[in-house]
């Protein structure tokens, strides 16, 4: 039998995020996607690789370093409700982008906001 090449319930293609503080990121994520944290590997007093898993997507992260600074990335993720969990981003620190809102050709309920690291999430919410 051919050994498995990646975790069970690991999807193939993942975010990673090169951030100055993975830990503080992480937190806010858990708070506001009720994230857990599959994964903590730490070198030197810092964050080397964490692991988030969000629904059915495991997000990775690691702290800056020089040779691999931080950089901003634009994230989208579907969510139960929109409306809801714009509200634990923004009770939880991040920055207001767009309000859920739905346009008259869209399928979708959309809302924005920034992160802690100032990473971009769009977040949407299927109506029928």
């Amino acid at each position: 039998m051919m050994k498995d090449y990646k975790p069970k319930d690991y999807n193939s293609l993942s975010a990673y995020l090169i951030v100055d503080d993975a830990d503080q990121l992480a937190a806010q994520l858990k708070s506001i996607f009720d994230a857990e944290q599959l994964r903590r590997i730490e070198l030197e007093g810092r964050v080397q690789h964490l692991e988030l898993k969000i629904d059915d997507t495991v997000l990775m992260m690691s702290n800056s370093v020089p040779g691999y600074p931080a950089q901003k990335v634009m994230l989208h993720c579907y969510v139960p409700d929109v409306f809801e969990t714009f509200e634990k981003a923004l009770a939880n620190g991040a920055e207001k982008i767009e309000e859920p809102h739905q346009r008259e050709d869209d399928d979708d309920i959309r809302g924005a906001f920034c992160d802690l690291a100032g990473n971009y999430w769009a977040i949407s919410t299927q109506k029928d």
